[in-house]
């Protein structure tokens, strides 16, 4: 994984991966300190218990931050065992403050456990990387090789109608058998769920604006486009007219950042 990006696509990476953090942890953002104390604050935070899914949400939700922030500090030549450190001490940093906001949320609980659970997600993500690039020094250049063939418009529109048609199916699949509808999902929970339809969406806009790099209105209608009505109808597919705007804002978020990241560190090795 040796290969860089420009400056600015790398920050704008990196901020849509602290972004997704954000939007996950503080939806709707509705902040109040009525009924706050510092004490309730204290015991709280040493009381509250975490969920099994909160706990596998909150180690997911900082993976990508640890895998983005380690690229970033390998790339600037630092050594693998500061690059994990500092990796560390951000995760946590970050988790430290969206507790202290969580605070202010009536319907959030600070937790040392979350802390715990979300700075180890971030050291689990700067691992996988310096695992990555020790054993696979030059994966992202095979990578490349597999991307290329498809980087055609036939071959786009293909995977495209494959996406909409598999995703489509499986929505109603899960609406039928499980009445997903009816369910309130964690939001931890729900970004793994919502990922599995949007990191694939991702990757296939990444593809698709990679070829259309010389027609920029074109290139940015269909990012926009690509990323907000499959986002709208995923959700109508799932729950019918009952639409969240924490739903679309994290489907949107979680197809942005990765077609940022496959364009950002991918972008030079695919010719475009």
């Amino acid at each position: 994984m040796s290969y860089s990006s420009s400056p600015r696509r790398s920050v704008l990476i990196t901020l849509s991966s602290i972004l997704l953090i954000l939007l996950v942890t503080l939806l709707p953002f509705n902040f109040t300190a009525e009924g706050v104390t510092f004490k309730s604050a204290i015991r709280s935070f040493f009381e509250h218990e975490s969920g099994f899914s909160d706990i596998i949400g909150n180690i997911f939700l900082f993976m990508p931050f640890g895998l983005d922030l380690a690229y970033e500090l390998r790339q600037s030549r630092i050594k693998p065992r500061s690059t994990f450190f500092l990796v560390a001490v951000l995760s946590m940093a970050l988790s430290l403050s969206v507790e202290t906001l969580q605070v202010f949320l009536p319907w959030r609980a600070s937790s040392w456990i979350d802390i715990s659970t979300n700075t180890t997600g971030g050291a689990i993500g700067v691992l996988i990387y310096l695992l990555w690039q020790r054993t696979f020094p030059n994966g992202a250049r095979t990578i490349a090789r597999w991307v290329r063939p498809w980087l055609s418009t036939q071959a786009l529109t293909g995977l495209s109608v494959v996406w909409l048609i598999s995703a489509s199916g499986l929505c109603l699949l899960l609406q039928q058998e499980l009445k997903i509808g009816t369910w309130h999902f964690p939001l931890a929970f729900m970004f793994i769920f919502y990922s599995t339809f949007f990191i694939p969406l991702g990757i296939l806009l990444a593809m698709m604006t990679s070829v259309l790099k010389n027609e920029p209105k074109v290139y940015l209608m269909l990012a926009s486009a690509g990323i907000v009505v499959p986002a709208i109808m995923i959700e109508v597919l799932l729950r019918g007219t009952d639409l969240r705007k924490a739903n679309l804002i994290v489907s949107a978020t979680i197809a942005l950042f990765t077609m940022l990241v496959v364009r950002g560190r991918l972008g030079h090795l695919l010719r475009y």
